[in-house]
């Protein structure tokens, strides 16, 4: 999202300047990790409404409430929490924040916002990034530990190394083997929850249809793996662990 990206670059020098989170995460607890998770993608949360507006409509938000609870039921992992927000913005795209903030354009959910099984596998792919550590594991690896650590041992604030941090991990994305990760985990715990896992294959293709003609929906690709290359290994999961296609709830398919 060009200007979410922008803004973020230019702003956030103060998003992470306490580096004891970057410690926490990188060498402390569990514990300690998701407290500093949760700190981290707060501030970077922050951050983002003051650049962005943040869309407050009653009725959609109950409706990507609704679908990301219904999903959180069947996620084993309880410790973090998942709040989803809109953003408006011109192009079509969702990403994850450290601890469990999920971010959807305005722009994507207009596309979607009558299909829930899309709407559920959009929600359930970010979830999927937060629940592999994707976007915290992503800060510190961009960044050895031990450049991390002496900014800590200095005490001094992380400053332009937060801008370039933040920037690189929404612009950049994942590679393609955590993007195959997260999507087919989000297939399964949609499925479980009751949803069809074919929503996630009509959404993949409707935005690559449209993307043909409208670049703020190429974004969405930017930084995942093409939509045919996800298509045919969500295919695979469908057909590899039977899923039906009608949507029905299954309590045993956890994660």
């Amino acid at each position: 999202m060009t200007n979410i990206y922008y803004n973020l670059g230019r702003k956030v020098g103060a998003s992470i300047n306490k580096g004891k989170w970057y410690y926490q995460s990188a060498f402390g607890s569990e514990k300690d990790a998701i407290k500093a998770e949760l700190a981290v993608g707060r501030e970077l949360a922050r951050n983002i409404a003051k650049e962005n507006k943040i869309i407050k409509d009653p009725s959609l938000q109950n409706i990507i409430d609704e679908i990301g609870d219904q999903l959180f039921r069947k996620v084993i992992d309880k410790k973090r929490k998942y709040k989803f927000y809109i953003v408006a913005s011109p192009d079509i795209n969702g990403f994850a924040l450290p601890g469990g903030l999920i971010f959807l354009t305005d722009k994507l959910l207009k596309k979607i916002y009558d299909h829930k099984d899309e709407i559920a596998f959009v929600l359930a792919h970010e979830m999927m990034h937060i629940v592999f550590k994707h976007p915290m594991e992503r800060i510190v690896a961009d960044y050895s530990t031990n450049v991390v650590t002496k900014l800590l041992v200095k005490g001094g604030s992380l400053g332009m190394l937060a801008k370039q941090v933040l920037a690189n991990l929404l612009k950049s994305g994942y590679s393609q083997d955590k993007e195959f990760e997260a999507d087919e985990y989000a297939v399964r715990i949609m499925y479980s929850a009751g949803f069809n896992p074919t929503g996630a294959i009509g959404l993949l293709r409707k935005l690559e249809s449209s993307s043909k003609n409208n670049l703020s929906i190429f974004n969405y690709f930017v930084s995942h793996p093409s939509a045919d290359e996800r298509i045919k290994k969500i295919e695979s999961i469908i057909k590899k662990r039977k899923m039906k296609l009608q949507i029905q709830i299954r309590s045993e398919e956890n994660l």
